[in-house]
């Protein structure tokens, strides 16, 4: 305990001392933790896109006219405790009816007045939780379809459905990709900066190592100098995102683009985050930001003192 405290003593006075250099690692530190959180926070909003994609229903059944609710119902709920199925959208008569008209009023007048109400026929949109089990839901349909009389008709696009598959796909590899990368770049760029921090007080470590200072003596202070420019960064990128954050809502709040990214936005399947989730996930950038401090200043001042 008494060598802990001794090495704060020291992190902080080198801190203090370091000057203009205490402030640009903090500032590379900002900047990196900025830039990999916003990427990430781009990635989390394209995996909901994919999401919403996915889950959109791409499998339609379609029952014949005059088939009573509650046996569609019934159906609907049987296969709704099926694991792969995210939920189905049950569409009457009347709905689809008055759907259509209202996509039709404005094109084709006529047509959408001339449609009577027993000609749509009542359906159900099936979502998925992941496309790839889109056949397997196929096949149980078409088997439902074999022996119950009552279904019209399935609509599916084997060819959309493929499209989708390969689009979702090849959309999450890239993201990885990129984030790896991106992630891999931060990390080095970080690892200079700490790296060029220890270069310039080469000479005092030499001196230290000198008059007998043990290893762990020399490196901990740099160590946990290192760290707490991390937290740093990482905590003031979060406060720089959220200020713009609400900045952004304060100033543009009524602007039509805002108006049009909160109408395309709110429909995705956001998580439920509470204030609670929200402060945890702040806790865990900010320790992320000490480790990443950490791991880099160790790495880097192993090639000084050993």
């Amino acid at each position: 305990m008494q060598t802990l405290l001794r090495a704060l003593k020291t992190t902080f006075k080198q801190i203090r001392r370091s000057g203009w250099l205490t402030w640009a690692s903090i500032a590379v530190m900002t900047l990196s933790f900025l830039i990999l959180t916003v990427f990430f926070a781009l990635g989390f909003v394209m995996e909901q896109v994919l999401v919403s994609i996915e889950s959109d229903p791409h499998i339609y059944v379609f029952y014949k006219p005059g088939v009573p609710e509650l046996k569609i119902e019934e159906k609907k709920e049987e296969w709704e405790s099926l694991d792969n199925i995210e939920s189905i959208i049950y569409t009457s008569e009347e709905a689809a009816l008055e759907e259509f008209q209202k996509y039709n009023q404005k094109a084709n007048p006529i047509t959408a007045e001339a449609i009577r109400e027993d000609v749509l026929p009542a359906s159900l949109g099936i979502r998925l939780k992941r496309i790839d089990d889109a056949q397997n839901i196929i096949d149980i349909v078409e088997s439902e379809a074999s022996t119950n009389a009552d279904i019209l008709d399935i609509g599916y696009s084997q060819t959309v459905i493929e499209n989708i598959k390969d689009l979702v796909t090849i959309a999450r590899i890239i993201g990885i990709v990129i984030l790896a990368l991106l992630s891999l770049v931060i990390l080095l760029f970080t690892l200079l900066t700490v790296e060029f921090k220890i270069y310039y007080r080469s000479e005092e470590i030499g001196i230290m190592q000198l008059v007998g200072g043990s290893l762990w003596y020399i490196r901990l202070p740099f160590i946990l100098e290192s760290t707490i420019y991390g937290m740093l960064g990482a905590l003031l990128s979060n406060g720089i995102l959220v200020g713009s954050y609400y900045a952004i809502l304060y100033y543009y709040s009524e602007s039509d683009l805002l108006i049009f990214l909160n109408r395309f936005f709110g429909t995705l399947p956001w998580p439920d985050l509470s204030m609670e989730i929200l402060a945890m996930a702040l806790v865990a950038l900010i320790l992320a930001g000490g480790a990443i401090g950490m791991i880099n200043s160790f790495i880097a001042i192993r090639r000084y003192i050993r």
